[in-house]
């Protein structure tokens, strides 16, 4: 049965080739040549020739790839890169000669001859998988070459039938590579003929050993001097700018050279040289408050403060970031108010101080704190000479409490004889909003133990009403006094404002706040006074109406009594001289 169906299934297959063989005009046969053989008599797919079926096993189309599953590493290449083999076709037998494909998916020169290598040495570098999923593995790594020409870092590939050379390497090597229809020319910086591949088969070839190579340098050759010779021309740019140039061609006749810094430039070192940079630290060297504590003095001030005051004192905990300031009006005041604060806060906190750091400035550096420092047994460190970021962690502070102050005041145009109070509310402001990075904390709960409340913070400057409970009101009096804001009281709960009718500083905490923008209430008193004007037909005298408004909101002058010292210049003094 089974071979009565075998039979049936032949005789329909003759019948069918017959049939196709026949043609279809008029019955008569046509000459059938065979491509592979060209015989007549069949087609290419029924020649039964040794040397069509030869060709058509041996033919393997592949590319080649780095194999990550490969358990080998290599000292120079990574295992993850691949690199791929376009053109290459496997054959039986290698070829007698030695030509050379030029292959732009190649991205590492390749061979498979150990012939060729003039320097190898065993290099277990992966494996290359084909395209008919065979594997073999990378064995060697040399240089291959004669007299006149070396191409260095060539793999060994175990079973690779054919020479590679990888267009991007000799890129990278500063190479210029032209391909035209019927060849690849290869040119160096200089723009000289190195060599020519020919097209031959759709793929471009070249003998080296049949060539003339009077002309051919080392392709893995580099001048290291070049890469500095042009650092030189270019004013000693810095090497880091000269890669950036050739890695996007920016720039026209500056050659494909690695810019690489593996020296020093002694004229860069004598014209650019910078103070080290000071990085910030990820962690606290310090485990406690108080261990180590910094310490500056700003000032003076061009315009003194109501009470005369012209330097601040600043205090910063390392630990925690906890701040203190304190107004002085002469530097000598440094000893007596830092004698108090070390007493104030080891009786708050229980243990003493340890370190404290400061700059050289005489306040610092004299006998009366070197006495103390050493009779309480406190380390005292001195910032270099000229280098305030050693300390500069009470150096950002100041800062800090510098542009806050200047940004308060500009706000509401409040005078600048109010800076003491504007520094005093920033640093109350930064020790219960700032976060410390390393604990994701405030300066006020790392200090206190809690966290802080900021839900009575008010606007500073900004206009508010106190209840005027001291004099004796007539019955139809205002209840209210209209002051200026100025920020809160260390003493007591409390917020401190400027009463505008007395020109004093005030505290009390029965207070009614205005937080309107300025901006917007100007908008708003416009807006009034133009209605106010068509309704009166004095449309004409909205500005004079302004200017006397904006007055009344900005009356924050200095009181009649404050000092006047001689020597000042008319921008420090407070009020009016002639009065």
């Amino acid at each position: 049965m089974l071979s009565r169906k075998l039979n049936r299934a032949m005789y329909k297959r003759d019948k069918y080739k017959k049939k196709f063989r026949s043609g279809s005009k008029g019955g008569k046969s046509n000459e059938t040549i065979c491509f592979g053989c060209g015989k007549p008599g069949h087609i290419k797919a029924d020649c039964k020739s040794k040397k069509v079926f030869d060709k058509k096993k041996g033919k393997k189309s592949f590319k080649a790839t780095w194999d990550d599953s490969s358990s080998s590493s290599s000292e120079s290449e990574s295992e993850s890169e691949k690199a791929i083999l376009c053109l290459m076709a496997q054959g039986e037998d290698a070829r007698k000669s030695t030509p050379w494909y030029l292959d732009s998916g190649c991205s590492r020169h390749m061979t498979g001859d150990a012939h060729q290598f003039i320097e190898l040495k065993r290099h277990d570098g992966g494996k290359v998988t084909f395209g008919d999923n065979n594997k073999e593995r990378v064995i060697g790594l040399g240089t291959v070459g004669n007299n006149s020409l070396s191409i260095s870092n060539v793999y060994l590939v175990d079973g690779l039938k054919h020479n590679l050379l990888s267009i991007s390497q000799l890129c990278d090597k500063g190479f210029h590579v032209m391909f035209e229809s019927s060849k690849c020319i290869v040119r160096n910086e200089k723009h000289e003929t190195l060599f020519i591949a020919y097209r031959d088969k759709n793929v471009y070839a070249i003998n080296f050993d049949e060539m003339n190579m009077q002309n051919v340098s080392c392709l893995s050759a580099q001048s290291e001097c070049d890469a500095w010779l042009w650092h030189r021309r270019l004013g000693h740019s810095s090497m880091e700018n000269l890669s950036k140039l050739t890695k996007h061609d920016l720039v026209k006749g500056l050659p494909k050279c690695t810019f690489k810094k593996d020296k020093e430039c002694e004229p860069c070192i004598l014209g650019k040289q910078v103070k080290s940079s000071f990085k910030t630290k990820v962690t606290s060297d310090v485990t406690r408050a108080l261990e180590l504590i910094h310490m500056d003095l700003f000032g003076p001030t061009q315009t003194q403060s109501l009470g005369g005051k012209s330097y601040c004192f600043v205090i910063v905990d390392d630990f925690t970031r906890y701040t203190w300031v304190y107004f002085l009006s002469h530097k000598h005041e440094v000893f007596d108010v830092f004698v108090k604060f070390c007493a104030l806060v080891e009786n708050e906190k229980g243990y003493k101080i340890a370190i404290i750091r400061s700059d050289r400035g005489g306040e610092f550096v004299n006998r009366n704190l070197e006495d103390f420092c050493a009779k309480q047994g406190y380390t005292h460190q001195l910032s270099s000479p000229r280098t305030p970021q050693q300390n500069g962690v009470v150096e950002r502070k100041n800062r800090t409490l510098q542009e806050m102050c200047r940004t308060m005041l500009n706000e509401y145009n409040i005078a600048k004889h109010f800076w003491v109070e504007a520094i005093n509310t920033a640093c109350y402001v930064i020790n219960k909003v700032n976060v410390r990075k390393q604990v994701k904390k405030t300066p006020y709960e790392l200090w206190k133990g809690r966290k802080p409340n900021i839900s009575y913070f008010k606007v500073f400057g900004c206009t508010c009403y106190v209840l005027n409970d001291k004099d004796q009101l007539d019955k139809f009096d205002p209840k209210s006094k209209v002051c200026t804001f100025l920020g809160y009281s260390m003493h007591n709960k409390a917020y401190r404002v400027f009463n505008r009718s007395t020109k004093t500083i005030e505290e009390s905490i029965h207070v009614k706040f205005d937080e309107v923008d300025p901006k917007v209430k100007m908008m708003q008193n416009l807006e009034k006074l133009r209605i106010d004007d068509e309704d009166d037909g004095t449309l004409g005298q909205t500005s004079n109406s302004q200017e006397v408004e904006a007055c009344k909101e900005s009356d924050t002058s200095a009181p009649k009594n404050s000092r006047l010292l001689i020597g000042h210049s008319s921008q420090q003094i407070i009020g009016d001289p002639n009065k």
